[in-house]
């Protein structure tokens, strides 16, 4: 029967965010988002990891009607087999054994004789994310940098080398060359510039100068190349039309649970005043004890969780995420 017991823990927590043993305890599911690493590049995959409360003892019948269908027997019988387990349980607890609830966790005796709970760290509730590993991301190749050869540089600079120019004196022997190549230079330039065909019209004769004309080289035209005409054409934006999530007709955030109906009218009341517009008394099914009071719905369990995240911190009110059967 307590292997029985604890498989049926297991199975509710995929389907509901709160299982109560009653006259123990509740398990509750919270969501942690996804998470990096650093010291190990890896990558966390979102999951729902399981709280422990011991003030949740009031039963919802959840985990009794699921008992009783796989069991094949009477509800009554149902609750009697969970109380005789919960006593089983808080015994063996407080005994100091360390007990194992399946894939759940481990109850263990703590300080001042309280009850204490460690999750299972490798279970993962949130079938969602079903099948999703660590990822470990490997770190880029470094290229390896060069450094530069240093280059020695001279404390002092060099002083520029002035060439020395030695001063040479013009000698008697230099005037006297340099008098007789002028005469000698006259006297030649005269008999050749005398009016005379015999030299004039000589080849041989220094004057007769011959200036070949440069041949003008024609220029070939430069040649314009045809920039390339592109039409640019403007992209259109496609506008997509973000479609809103429909609220499911099953999943409630539900504020409170009464025995009698009419504390829930009284709670309900209490919750339109406050501005709960969509506050409604969820109609209960045949073998369940109490009424429960929902101020909405939701299409799924994500956007319950994140609702009732908000619930809690903008209007201070506890909320759990509740599927109708």
């Amino acid at each position: 029967m307590q292997e029985t017991i604890i498989s049926l823990i297991e199975e509710s927590l995929l389907s509901y965010d709160c299982v109560i043993i009653p006259q123990f305890g509740g398990f509750v599911l919270n969501t942690k988002d996804f998470t990096f690493d650093e010291s190990t590049s890896t990558i966390y995959p979102k999951r729902k990891w399981v709280a422990f409360n011991e003030r949740l003892r009031a039963d919802d019948g959840v985990l009794a009607m699921a008992l009783a269908q796989k069991l094949g027997i009477k509800q009554k019988e149902a609750f009697k087999a969970l109380h005789e387990f919960a006593e089983e349980l808080k015994q063996q607890i407080l005994s100091g054994e360390s007990v194992e609830i399946g894939k759940v966790g481990t109850f263990s005796l703590g300080a001042e004789s309280k009850i204490k709970f460690e999750p299972n760290p490798e279970t993962n509730f949130d079938l969602a994310q079903f099948g999703l590993l660590p990822v470990v991301i490997k770190p880029k190749a470094v290229k390896p940098t060069l450094i530069a050869n240093p280059i020695t540089e001279s404390l002092v600079d060099a002083e520029p080398v002035v060439a020395e120019v030695a001063e040479k004196r013009l000698s008697v022997k230099f005037y006297t060359y340099v008098i007789l190549a002028f005469i000698l230079g006259g006297t030649a330039a005269y008999f050749l510039t005398e009016p005379n065909s015999r030299y004039v019209n000589s080849s041989m004769s220094p004057l007769t100068i011959k200036i070949k004309k440069k041949e003008k080289v024609a220029t070939p035209a430069p040649v314009v190349v045809a920039k390339p005409v592109t039409n640019s054409v403007p992209e259109v934006e496609k506008s997509v039309e973000k479609v809103e999530p429909i609220p499911s007709e099953e999943i409630y955030l539900v504020a409170g649970s009464f025995l009698t109906e009419e504390k829930a009218a009284l709670c309900q009341s209490e919750l339109v005043s406050k501005g709960f517009s969509e506050t409604e008394i969820i109609e209960k099914k045949a073998g369940e004890k109490h009424f429960r009071v929902s101020v909405g719905r939701v299409a799924n369990f994500d956007l319950g969780y994140q609702k009732a995240a908000e619930l809690k911190k903008d209007k201070k009110l506890d909320i759990w995420v509740f599927k109708k059967q």
